[in-house]
């Protein structure tokens, strides 16, 4: 397909009513917010917390039920697909009296490890080898040797977010390390949990705060149809859409050229994301967004400042913006209510324009415009503020 036979606009149109919309991401809970969600540790320490009976969450043995119920189930149907195998009689456990994290291993041959959580009862011990977006590298036969050196009854577990096959949690004497995910954890869990008058809101939010953060997981790794058309449909239409993107990038190359040239004109040379006088009186910057930022908002937004030693030199910034929040506050197009102070710059004005890119209006006319209304003439905002430095003989040259 020639993209040059066709009008651009209709032809991304036709391409973009052919995709489906993105796949809607779960929203953020309070592991994402905190930036922990694929913190093993921290998953741990809350699996840890809801495990220990003797917390203050307000339900019980609910994870130790439920985990011993899954693990139960899942033995009797293993033995029967793989008799051969060996576990321990999970059923039997009885109560939970200790519960911790990042157990270290001893009496082992190998190298001391650290167990994710160690559950434990008077005759029993659980291993449990939490797993969150890692590969399982870990030395599970020394977990074991720990377990043993306890003199109780050894469990272990691998808590994955998706199952691992059987031999995974084989160890050399010939027992498993039983994989559970976490899914069906959440999932018995939810089966099991009996919701009374007695729990807290904060107990409850906690705990619901916990299963967003394990199904956000799994966000990435059920299916999604909708990104299957979209890839398809790319694939199909990628010369189209290459040819687009080029016109846009030179567009957006053809914007910033202007700006830059039409900016020089008036005696401003461009400064990393500036704009400067060139003269360098007076540290006066323009700052204006990239060109696909304003082509993206249709608009035009430029911001008017002092900068370095000037901004630095001046006693009251506050007294400086509030001045010109003041003079230029009725003006048309300028939103003076935005204006910021800090050590590295202070605010004199704000232009916003809306609707900027209209056909038959050529952008760089338009920015003319503006930037001679804002510099040119003796009334001009930009001599204001020179003239406001100047009386106060703020004066400064680079």
């Amino acid at each position: 397909m020639n993209i040059d036979k066709f009008d651009i606009i209709k032809e991304a149109v036709f391409i973009n009513a052919k995709l489906p919309a993105l796949p809607k991401r779960p929203r953020k809970n309070l592991f994402d917010i905190l930036k922990i969600q694929h913190r093993e540790i921290r998953n741990s320490n809350i699996l840890a917390y809801f495990f220990d009976p003797n917390e203050e969450h307000g339900f019980g043995t609910l994870f130790y039920d439920s985990l011993q119920e899954i693990a139960s189930q899942k033995i009797t149907a293993l033995k029967k697909s793989h008799p051969e195998i060996e576990f321990n009689d999970i059923s039997f456990f009885d109560e939970l009296v200790k519960v911790r994290t990042e157990e270290q291993t001893t009496g082992a041959k190998t190298k001391t490890k650290s167990i994710d959580i160690v559950l434990e009862g008077d005759a029993w011990v659980i291993g449990i080898e939490n797993k969150i977006h890692h590969d399982l590298a870990n030395p599970l036969n020394t977990y074991w040797a720990h377990l043993k050196s306890k003199k109780k009854t050894p469990f272990g577990i691998l808590l994955t977010l998706f199952p691992y096959k059987l031999h995974s949690g084989k160890l050399k004497n010939g027992h498993y390390f039983l994989n559970i995910t976490h899914r069906e954890l959440i999932e018995r869990i939810q089966q099991n949990i009996q919701l009374t008058g007695d729990l807290s809101t904060t107990d409850l939010f906690y705990l619901r705060e916990y299963f967003k953060n394990i199904e956000s997981h799994y966000y990435h790794l059920k299916p999604k149809p909708e990104m299957h058309t979209i890839i398809q449909e790319i694939t199909e239409n990628y010369s189209t859409i290459s040819k687009i993107l080029k016109k846009k990038e030179a567009a957006e190359n053809h914007i910033e050229n202007l700006i830059s040239t039409i900016f020089s004109e008036y005696g401003y040379i461009k400064a990393a994301k500036w704009y400067r006088r060139e003269d360098k009186k007076y540290d006066l910057y323009f700052y204006i967004p990239s060109a696909s930022e304003l082509m993206r908002t249709n608009s035009l937004w430029l911001c008017f400042e002092l900068r370095n030693q000037t901004n630095r030199n001046i006693i009251n910034r506050s007294g400086f913006k509030e001045h010109f929040q003041n003079e230029f506050y009725k003006l048309q197009g300028f939103d003076q209510d935005e204006l910021a102070s800090s050590s590295q710059r202070t605010h004199a004005f704000i232009y916003k324009e809306d609707n900027f890119f209209q056909k038959g209006e050529p952008f760089n006319e338009k920015i003319k415009n503006v930037l001679d209304r804002l510099i040119s003439g003796d009334t001009a905002p930009v001599k204001q503020v020179e003239q406001y430095l100047k009386d106060r003989e703020y004066f400064f040259k680079g």
